[in-house]
C-alpha cells in the first residue's frame, strides 16, 4: 500500500508542476524560481551601440535590460550565467542576449561584466543583458530559463511561465 500512495503523490506532483498557468508581470516584480528571485527593475532602448570607432547597429533595437537576482537561500549559492535570460515576442520568436554586445556596453558603461555568475546566500547581483530586437517586434518580453528544483514543484515550475513586459 506504501508503494502507491507513493506513486499517487508523485503522479500529483507531476500534474501540478505541469499545471501552472502563464503569467505577465511588469518591472521589479519577481519571477520566484525556488529560493531566487529573479527581476527587472529597469530597460532602455538603443539603435546602436558606439565603442570608439566602430559603431554596432542592431535590425531594429537593441533592448539592454538590468536582470537582478536576489538569493534567498540559507546555505546554498546561486550559480547562473548570462543565457539565463531571453526576450520572447508576442509571435513566440526568442532573441537571446548577445554576449559580445554585453562586454562592449560593459567597456562604455561598466557594470562588472561576468561570464558566470556566482550569488551567496542572502545577497543580490545585477547584470545587463543586450537583446537585439527587430523593430516589427511591438511586445517583447523577458523570460527566464532553469533546472526545476525542489521548491519549483509545488508552484508548477511558474519561474518558466513568467513573463516580463518591456513595453
Amino acid at each position: 500500500m506504501n508503494k502507491l500512495k507513493y506513486i499517487f503523490l508523485l503522479a500529483a506532483l507531476f500534474i501540478i508542476s505541469c499545471s501552472a498557468n502563464e503569467k505577465e508581470i511588469g518591472l521589479n516584480e519577481e519571477i520566484q524560481h525556488d529560493d531566487f528571485f529573479y527581476s527587472v527593475p529597469g530597460y532602455f532602448t538603443m539603435d546602436s551601440i558606439f565603442d570608439g570607432s566602430v559603431v554596432f547597429k542592431p535590425k531594429g533595437n537593441f533592448y539592454v535590460v538590468k536582470f537582478k537576482v536576489d538569493n534567498r537561500a540559507k546555505k546554498v549559492d546561486h550559480l547562473w550565467n548570462n543565457s539565463i535570460a531571453y526576450i520572447i515576442d508576442e509571435n513566440g520568436n526568442t532573441y537571446e542576449n548577445s554576449v559580445e554586445h554585453q562586454k562592449t556596453l560593459n567597456r562604455i558603461e561598466p557594470f562588472r561584466f561576468k561570464e558566470q555568475h556566482e550569488t551567496k546566500p542572502y545577497e543580490s547581483e545585477v547584470t545587463y543583458f543586450v537583446f537585439e530586437v527587430p523593430e516589427s517586434v511591438k511586445k517583447p518580453y523577458l523570460m527566464v530559463r532553469g533546472e526545476t528544483l525542489m521548491g519549483d514543484f509545488f508552484d508548477g515550475s511558474q519561474f518558466r511561465k513568467t513573463k516580463v513586459k518591456l513595453f
